[in-house]
């Protein structure tokens, strides 16, 4: 959803697809999946073969780039796959897998990886410590010196200042922490042992990768006492790092103990027939400054995501019905709004 080829991709089925490696074994303990949206691929780390992998809408893998030590966590943050890398962060071109940046952070076992547009975050998973990383003054800070507890997978609050951390061991937390303090704010706990990933879907909820059960599980975070529901994806084992498509409306599951990876589509994400879909243009003032309503009215409440041009979940929420959309908070530049129900996308220009 990035520039001129951004595309609302329709499915028709709502069943999971398996990516399966073929016969010749291209994957090999998979550890992280991340959809670039530009390239309408996904890319995968894979431990086994010190490398990343590409993987096409065809399902044909190639590679990317050679990392060693093996890469975990990955992130793509404007033209460029960061990959979490023993102690250090390695970035990629995104055009042809050359080396872009390097850092070591010292760091024991560096895990997961998220962004906020401007800085990385990354878990380590031995330490118990979370890095704030500025690859573009290639700098980094320790922002959170103990986590009390093993941290693993990690996303970005789209919108708000907290990063979301899931938690390796029985009973796992999913816990909140400030993005500029690094004070932890708040704290869910689980009944799922090793959580390994965590990613946001199209309404907001939160998705987790547990290995025990071996399931994906959905919640509404900020809600006290909140319901986890199992996604009832098939075939799992050892779910790792995952990430949610929010062209395709899936969540991107890389199987760490079977070198596969499952592409699931995700229950009200999902949408029908594959085809370019023209831009809703029904919204003003465009450009803006902040408010924008909608023509004509949304009738009901709707989920919505606000999409940067590089593919970045900057906002997102439920618009009331009739009601305007405030978006002064967001730097200048173009956006894109999806309203996932209606399978329907304005874009906009912020001044």
């Amino acid at each position: 959803m990035k520039g001129p080829t951004s595309r609302l991709v329709l499915l028709a089925a709502v069943a999971c697809l398996v990516v399966q490696d073929p016969a010749s074994a291209q994957l090999s303990n998979p550890e992280s999946v991340e959809y670039d949206p530009v390239g309408d691929r996904y890319f995968i780390s894979n431990t086994g073969s010190n490398s990343i992998k590409q993987r096409d809408q065809a399902g044909t893998i190639t590679d990317l780039a050679a990392v060693t030590p093996a890469p975990y966590g990955l992130e793509i943050m404007g033209d460029v796959l960061y990959a979490c890398s023993g102690g250090s962060i390695k970035g990629y071109d995104l055009d042809d897998g050359s080396l872009a940046f390097s850092r070591n952070l010292g760091g024991t076992f560096l895990n997961g990886i998220t962004t906020d547009g401007e800085f990385l975050y990354v878990t380590d998973f031995g330490a118990g410590r979370i890095y704030k990383v500025d690859p573009v003054a290639n700098t980094h800070s320790t922002l959170v010196s103990d986590t009390e507890g093993t941290p693993n997978g990690i996303v970005h609050w789209p919108g708000s200042e907290q990063l979301l951390v899931a938690f390796w061991g029985s009973n796992a937390a999913v816990k909140a922490f400030d993005r500029g303090t690094g004070i932890q704010l708040s704290s869910v706990s689980t009944t799922l042992t090793n959580i390994d990933g965590i990613t946001i879907d199209c309404l907001g909820r939160v998705l987790l990768a547990s290995w025990s059960p071996d399931r994906i599980t959905t919640f509404d975070w900020g809600i006290p006492s909140p319901s986890f529901t199992d996604l009832m994806v098939p075939g799992l084992n050892n779910p790792a790092d995952i990430d949610f498509d929010a062209v395709h409306g899936l969540v991107c599951i890389p199987n760490t103990a079977t070198n596969s990876v499952i592409l699931a589509s995700v229950p009200d994400c999902a949408v029908s027939v594959a085809e370019e879909r023209a831009y809703v243009t029904h919204v003003y003032p465009n450009p803006t400054d902040g408010l924008v309503r909608f023509d004509p009215p949304l009738p009901t409440a709707e989920p919505y995501l606000v999409v940067d041009a590089r593919g970045c979940i900057q906002a997102m929420g439920t618009l009331r019905a009739n009601a305007t959309m405030d978006l002064g908070d967001l730097p200048a530049g173009p956006y894109v709004i999806v309203f996932s129900r209606l399978a329907r996308q304005v874009r906009v220009m912020k001044e």
